[in-house]
């Protein structure tokens, strides 16, 4: 057997999250392990995810451990691999990994990014790759709550059941909101949007999209900081926000 480890860049929208599933092939796990069979013409492989992207939710990079009965050149199978996915998954980095290496439990850290924007305007062109809101927001209060997310936290508060987890603490480095404008072209295609980002030691079911959700409610005033404070340092299991859509989050980076 030989073990690669690859990074992968994928559009959700078309698919039922990573993980495969009995009944269906449309998961991007699924249609990965597809075009590796037809690439060693064997049924003996093996996939590892760093992440389960639920259905909808995008990847810069995912990172994948490969295991075929089949030895390549790492740029081979990239090249392979492209030559064999949709177009809308694609394999950007393919190096020789070994059987000890482990997506998952390997992982220093994660970034995740989710776009929004504000102008309340439908765009056909991005409707699937952000999510349009149309009420005004406090954006500062909004960046004041990144602020508080920050560090270790129980997030019980923040996230769905549906994993088996040993526990709801998770380490939160770095939190953010920020503008992003496009100009001349690319403006047009792309409207004016925010960046909320977040790096964190790991991150629950859904954990991401209920603190998107939490800071969309905050700028609404719908729910105040000290209510967020509350949540993070002692979590009653109430829910601050609905789970935002799927459309906007994008697994960015995974660090080893």
């Amino acid at each position: 057997m030989s073990f690669y480890k690859i990074i992968l860049r994928y559009k959700g929208t078309q698919y039922q999250g990573w993980q495969k599933q009995p009944h269906t092939s449309q998961t991007i796990q699924g249609q990965l392990e597809k075009a590796l069979k037809k690439i060693s013409k064997s049924d003996e492989i093996h996939t590892i995810g760093s992440g389960r992207t639920d259905s909808g939710v995008h990847a810069l990079g995912q990172v994948v451990r490969v295991q075929i009965p089949l030895e390549l050149e790492p740029l081979s199978l990239l090249k392979a691999l492209n030559s064999h996915l949709p177009n809308d998954i694609e394999c950007i980095h393919s190096e020789n990994s070994s059987e000890l290496f482990n997506p998952v439990f390997d992982a220093k850290d994660k970034t995740y990014k989710y776009l929004f924007s504000l102008n309340g305007r439908r765009n056909a062109l991005v409707d699937d790759s952000m999510t349009c809101l149309d009420r005004p927001m406090d954006i500062e209060k909004m960046r004041e709550a990144c602020e508080l997310f920050i560090g270790e936290h129980d997030f019980a508060d923040f996230y769905t059941v549906g994993t088996d987890i040993s526990s709801t603490v998770r380490v939160i480095y770095d939190c953010k909101l920020h503008l992003e404008k496009q100009q001349g072209f690319l403006g047009e295609v792309y409207p004016e949007h925010y960046i909320f980002e977040v790096k964190g030691s790991g991150f629950l079911k859904q954990m991401v999209r209920l603190m998107v959700g939490t800071l969309w409610n905050i700028g609404l005033g719908k729910v105040e900081l000290a209510d967020l404070k509350m949540a993070l340092n002692s979590p009653s299991g109430a829910k601050l926000a609905a789970v935002a859509p799927s459309n906007g989050l994008y697994l960015c980076e995974v660090n080893y």
